[in-house]
């Protein structure tokens, strides 16, 4: 069993997006393909829980991303995304609006906001942890896990880890005084690979974004008469959260 914090920064403007701890595994499988739900997407910051359809075989990756409209918003959202570790790029279409554009991706593996499976390796120190936080065996979607429970005075977090592969399946987070919380699920999963046609990047998408995307998140460049800064994160393992915003206005750039 595998653990690691994951630290991202979400879109300037758009606020803090609290990102749980999840599970890692030594050595991410290359060829794949699988379907979750999931609050941690750039995309879910709406409130709502995307769907993420993800297809990977070897250094490309294509994600495909829906979130349902909530209520009092008429438009739904539909994005998709392709990654490629050997060009480091991203490329970003936007269904409903038909606009795609690319930045610069500099992560070294893929995206786990999308993709659990990608974890990057965990540190001893987290790997002992993590094992000390096992409570029993479960099935999650067809896939047998072991089930951690942490709890602190921010709340409790319970991640389940597939036995064989040590990726994680689901996370849950409860704070004080509300509901369980699902921030990840996976729903289906395949090993094998993907139809080629789905990882290839849209050949008109020559539009770049100012801005990149590292492996602690997405940064954005832009030209406004307001900057705002947002961040945050959450330890799972702890239950612990942070965050912090600044605007400043009369500025240029971010």
């Amino acid at each position: 069993m595998d653990a690691r914090v994951i630290r991202f920064i979400p879109l300037a403007v758009a606020g803090g997006l609290l990102v749980p701890l999840l599970p890692a595994q030594s050595s991410v499988p290359q060829s794949y393909t699988l379907t979750s739900s999931s609050s941690l997407a750039l995309e879910a910051m709406s409130g709502n829980p995307v769907e993420a359809k993800v297809s990977r075989f070897g250094p490309r990756e294509f994600v495909d991303v829906t979130v349902a409209p909530q209520a009092g918003h008429s438009k739904a959202v539909h994005a998709r995304h392709w990654f490629d570790l050997v060009a480091h790029k991203v490329y970003t279409l936007d269904v409903i609006q038909n606009t795609c554009s690319w930045m610069t991706y500099t992560a070294p593996d893929m995206p786990n906001m999308y993709d659990p499976i990608a974890t990057p390796a965990p540190s001893a120190e987290e790997l002992a942890k993590l094992n000390k936080n096992i409570v029993r065996r479960e099935n999650v979607n067809g896939i047998a896990a072991n089930l951690t429970e942490s709890t602190s005075d921010q709340g409790k977090s319970r991640i389940w880890v597939a036995v064989n592969g040590n990726y994680p399946v689901k996370v849950e987070m409860t704070f004080p005084g509300a509901q369980p919380m699902v921030m990840l699920e996976v729903k289906e999963l395949r090993f094998e690979k993907p139809a080629a046609a789905l990882l290839a990047a849209p050949a008109n998408c020559s539009a770049q974004a100012q801005g990149e995307w590292t492996a602690e998140g997405m940064h954005i460049h832009f030209e406004t008469n307001i900057d705002a800064h947002g961040s945050g994160q959450v330890d799972l393992k702890t239950g612990k959260t942070t965050g912090d915003a600044t605007v400043k206005s009369g500025g240029r750039r971010q």
